[in-house]
């Protein structure tokens, strides 16, 4: 596990460098990853992900990662906690697996766990949150599996593929996660 940072049973996270960025600008150009997203919309030019990455990895309000499998150690995905608020204590959760032969195998799961955790116990978070496509079953499952909770529906948030989306608003508070953590 070179550079792991959050080791998990299937993946790890490590920070993302600057070499990850291809690799990323590949998953946004494919309209399989993004067809749920907001990314994928413009296609991925490497000087405006380099611009993002050296403002994410300066900024205090992201802490973004790459994720990596543990068997061959392929770089899969990326995730990370956004726009976080240290005063009310809350964070944004962000997560995309490109490597679509990764996809149905629990690591999103995992990651989300993962991060979730990170954010309570070592960045003093109160609460974790995500908005996510209400189309894609696959992760609003996905992030109930990791103790997320509904909080509501933004009506025709999202316009892709030529048509309009509800998102739903999910969160987690670390009263919450530690319960739940408890009972497994």
């Amino acid at each position: 596990m070179k550079n792991a940072f959050m080791p998990g049973k299937k993946s790890y996270l490590r920070g993302i460098e600057k070499e990850d960025l291809p690799i990323l600008a590949r998953w946004i150009n494919d309209s399989k990853v993004t067809h749920y997203m907001f990314m994928g919309s413009r296609p991925a030019v490497l000087d405006r992900l380099l611009e993002q990455w050296e403002h994410e990895t300066k900024s205090e309000h992201d802490i973004v990662f790459t994720i990596v499998s543990r068997k061959g150690e392929k770089i899969i995905g990326s995730a990370g906690l956004y726009t976080i608020n240290w005063i009310s204590r809350s964070a944004e959760f962000r997560v995309i697996i490109g490597e679509t032969l990764y996809w149905d195998k629990g690591i999103g799961v995992e990651i989300t766990k993962l991060l979730t955790e990170y954010g309570f116990s070592k960045l003093n978070l109160n609460k974790v949150w995500l908005g996510v496509n209400a189309s894609n079953l696959a992760a609003v499952k996905c992030y109930e599996k990791a103790g997320f909770i509904r909080e509501g529906v933004l009506r025709e948030e999202i316009y892709r593929n030529n048509q309009y989306y509800n998102a739903i608003r999910m969160s987690i508070l670390r009263k919450e996660f530690y319960a739940q953590k408890g009972r497994r």
